[in-house]
């Protein structure tokens, strides 16, 4: 029997070949910058290796941040890319037991449509 991540990787365009299969997660989270302010955002999706989110103001891929609240807590993630006030953050050194929440948060949600928003 296919887990739901198999069955994702099957479905996804080979343009979309990640290392784990996102899914749709929208909640208002916050980004830690290492000045000690804090940056407002709205996630739009989740996988086990990171997450995007709209942003309220600009940053810098490259930047080390820490977001949450994701499942397990804050989490510490680079800046790997902003297309607009959307950026995409990979998670860095995930503790195991916080990993398995975002794994177990994510079986619970929908996959998500890269296509479905046009960004």
């Amino acid at each position: 029997m296919q887990t739901q991540a198999e069955a994702a990787a099957e479905q996804r365009p080979s343009s979309d070949r990640r290392r784990h299969p996102r899914y749709r997660w929208s909640a208002p989270i916050f980004v830690y910058l290492s000045n000690g302010s804090t940056v407002r955002a709205m996630s739009i999706e989740i996988s086990e290796s990171g997450m995007s989110a709209l942003l309220s103001e600009s940053l810098r891929p490259g930047e080390i941040v820490k977001i949450g609240p994701v499942p397990g807590g804050k989490a510490s993630a680079m800046i790997k890319r902003q297309n607009g006030k959307v950026y995409g953050f990979e998670f860095l050194n995930l503790a195991w037991p916080q990993l398995r929440q975002i794994v177990t948060a994510c079986d619970k949600l929908p996959l998500y449509d890269p296509g479905a928003l046009n960004i």
